[in-house]
C-alpha cells in the first residue's frame, strides 16, 4: 500500500504495519523528540489484523540524515500535511509526547490547505499546547526505546541522537501555538508515572477542538505505548478509522 505513494510522500510516511489490499483502517503515527519511525518496532504482534499503520519519519535521522529539520514546529507540520494529502479514505493520526503537538499543528495546516484532515487525533503523553514545555523532555534518557542498549554504548551513534535531541527540543522550545482549536474529534492518553502529565493537563486539550473529547488514563510512565503497546491499542482501536 506504502508503495502506491508518490516518492515526495514515501519519505514522510514509512509502514509499520501495511495491512492487506484493503485496510480495516489507518493509522498515522508520529514519534517523540530524538524519535523515528523505528521505535514503533515494539508494536510488531499487537495491531489489530488488517490495519494500516504508517510512521512519519522526520528529517534528520536514518536515512534522512543529511537532511535538516524545519526551523520550527509548524514549518514541520506542513510538510507533514503535504504527505498526507496522498492517503486514500479516512484514516486516524496518533503523535506521543512532541508527536502529539506536531499532530494537532499538522490537523490545523490540513485545514488551512484545505486538506482532508483525520477522521480522529489521538495525543499520547503530551500537555495541552498552552502549557509550558520544560526543558527534560523527551530527554535522553526516557528516550531508551529508540536507541538499544547496543548502539548506545557506541559513543558516536548516542553523540549524533544527543545531537538530534537537542535539535527536536529546540523546536519544543520555541515552539508558539496559536491557540486555534481543530475541528476533529480528539483523545488525549496519559499514564499513571508520566511525571509530565495528570489527569488536569490532559483534560487542557479539551479546549483545542470543537468536536468530541475524552482523555483516558493508562498505566506505566512516559514511553509506556512502546513499552506495554497492547494497553494502548486497546483504547487506539475505538478511535481508529474502520471502513
Amino acid at each position: 500500500m506504502t508503495s502506491l505513494l508518490p516518492e515526495p510522500a514515501r519519505a514522510w510516511l514509512r509502514p509499520i504495519a501495511d495491512g492487506t489490499t484493503a485496510p480495516a483502517g489507518t493509522v498515522v503515527c508520529l514519534p517523540h523528540a530524538g524519535g523515528s519511525v523505528g521505535v514503533f518496532s515494539t508494536w510488531a504482534g499487537h495491531l489489530p489484523d488488517g490495519l494500516r499503520v504508517l510512521g512519519v519519519q522526520y528529517p534528520g535521522r536514518a536515512d534522512r540524515n543529511d537532511e535538516p529539520l524545519p526551523e520550527d514546529l509548524p514549518s514541520l507540520a506542513q510538510h507533514i500535511a503535504f504527505s498526507l494529502q496522498w492517503l486514500n479514505g479516512p484514516y486516524t493520526l496518533f503523535g506521543h509526547s512532541m508527536g502529539a503537538l506536531l499532530a494537532y499543528e499538522t490537523c490545523l495546516k490540513l485545514a488551512g490547505l484545505g486538506i482532508a484532515g483525520p477522521e480522529h487525533l489521538v495525543v499520547s503523553a503530551s500537555p495541552p499546547p498552552d502549557h509550558a514545555v520544560t526543558p527534560g523532555r523527551d530527554d535522553p534518557g526516557n528516550a531508551a526505546p529508540d536507541l538499544p542498549d547496543s548502539l548506545a554504548q557506541e559513543p558516536e551513534v548516542k553523540e549524533h541522537f544527543e545531537q538530534l535531541l537537542a535539535q527536536d527540543l529546540r523546536l519544543l522550545q520555541d515552539y508558539e501555538p496559536s491557540g486555534q482549536p481543530v475541528d476533529t474529534p480528539l483523545t488525549c492518553l496519559y499514564n499513571t508515572d508520566d511525571p509530565e502529565m495528570n489527569e488536569e493537563n490532559a483534560d487542557g486539550w479539551q479546549k483545542f477542538t470543537t468536536s468530541a473529547f475524552r482523555s483516558t488514563e493508562l498505566p506505566g510512565g512516559h514511553f509506556a505505548c512502546f513499552l506495554d503497546p497492547e494497553a494502548t491499542w486497546t483504547v487506539l482501536e475505538k478511535d481508529t478509522v474502520r471502513h
